[in-house]
């Protein structure tokens, strides 16, 4: 057994090599360092169950108010706190499969979906027919619409926010095609779900994101662009119906019901996703989602200037870019020598940067002047 002194030089010691979002270096995580209200409020409760709601009578009334708070923007209060994206895409995939009659094994999605959607219909036992999609731009609903007439899915995802490219498909449109063929539509928002309702009121996009008619569910991740401690998400459901259908009989518990897909749910981060939430507020993100979607286009303009680059105009703040003289991986590489933190968008062949919240004007000139010091002497510079 080693003493706490020892232990806590070796944390100390890792944590001085561990990269921070506050640092300005980690530009291709869709993560960013949490509020301090909500460092505190997970402290606080970091001892509670969130799937036991008679010990901890908080955890429901913090979910319900999260819900409500957020659920505002979509038109839903009903859903549930999960771990993560991936956790909430692959209950929504079960509830639509226990909600759907008549359908086959089959879940329909553009090949631009998260990989969270092919490890639901891996642990489902469940076929995933992907449509081919350019990744710079949405899935064509009329192309959609002739799969699902083909496959009879029981389900259909769609995403509002590309991972690598931040393309938002056309949920309005595909909503229609689901109401239409009687078939459950997800939609992933884990990263564009606290962005798309702001931009799109301020015309910077086209598309909006709420429950039209069709859609039967959608995820937001809060500790991406809400800016809660990992790991903490939301899934929403057109009704309590849904709800209901991702819980599950546990005699030995007080409620004698677990619902999500863990047993024991993360109670401190449902807290302080809450905290967070209270203390930034709506026209606090409003706010957040437009001075991120400045940065990623003066990112786009600045490496659009310079001859060695091809950049990709973002629709969301994600940027992907490539370099004229260097393999994409090979480029990630070098920044990463350079103590700056990109990721991959290998649809393209290309970096991307993921505006986040930490994330700086400063820190994007630090980016460019990286670049420029490594395509230095190219024949570019």
């Amino acid at each position: 057994m080693e003493s706490l002194d020892e232990i806590i030089s070796r944390l100390k010691e890792w944590y001085s090599r561990t990269p921070k979002h506050f640092e300005g270096t980690i530009l291709g995580s869709m993560t960013t360092w949490p509020h301090p209200i909500g460092v505190y409020a997970y402290q606080l409760f970091i001892h509670i169950n969130g799937n036991d709601p008679v010990l901890f009578p908080i955890v429901q009334e913090l979910e319900k108010e999260l819900l409500a708070m957020i659920g505002s923007l979509y038109g839903s209060r009903y859903g549930l706190f999960t771990s993560g994206g991936t956790e909430s895409n692959i209950l929504a995939l079960f509830v639509a499969r226990r909600v759907s009659r008549g359908k086959n094994n089959v879940v329909v999605a553009p090949s631009t979906v998260h990989a969270s959607i092919d490890k639901a219909c891996q642990l489902m036992g469940t076929r995933l027919v992907k449509i081919p999609v350019n990744p710079l731009s949405p899935v064509d609903p009329d192309i959609l619409e002739k799969y699902v007439r083909e496959y009879n899915p029981f389900a259909v995802v769609v995403t509002a926010g590309t991972t690598e490219t931040g393309v938002v498909d056309r949920v309005k449109d595909v909503s229609e095609i689901a109401l239409k063929h009687d078939v459950y539509l997800h939609v992933d928002a884990a990263f564009g779900g606290l962005l798309i309702p702001f931009l799109h009121k301020h015309g910077v996009i086209d598309t909006d994101l709420t429950f039209y008619p069709g859609v039967s569910s959608i995820s937001v991740d809060l500790h991406k662009n809400g800016r809660a401690p990992i790991p903490s998400s939301l899934l929403f459901f057109r009704s309590e119906t849904y709800v209901d259908k991702a819980c599950f009989e546990m005699n030995y518990l007080p409620s004698g019901v677990n619902c999500g897909l863990l047993g024991t749910r993360p109670g401190a981060s449902l807290v302080a996703s809450w905290a967070v939430v209270k203390a930034i507020g709506l026209e606090g993100y409003e706010k957040q989602a437009l001075a991120q979607q400045d940065t990623a286009l003066y990112l786009f303009k600045e490496l659009d200037n310079r001859e060695f680059i091809e950049v990709f105009k973002p629709v969301l703040p994600i940027v992907a870019w490539r370099s004229k003289l260097y393999d994409y991986e090979v480029m990630i590489k070098k920044l990463f020598n350079e103590g700056i933190f990109l990721y991959k968008s290998p649809s393209l062949k290309a970096a991307r940067v993921v505006v986040m919240p930490h994330v700086t004007r400063e820190n994007i000139d630090a980016l460019l002047k990286a670049l420029d010091k490594i395509h230095s002497g190219s024949g570019y510079d």
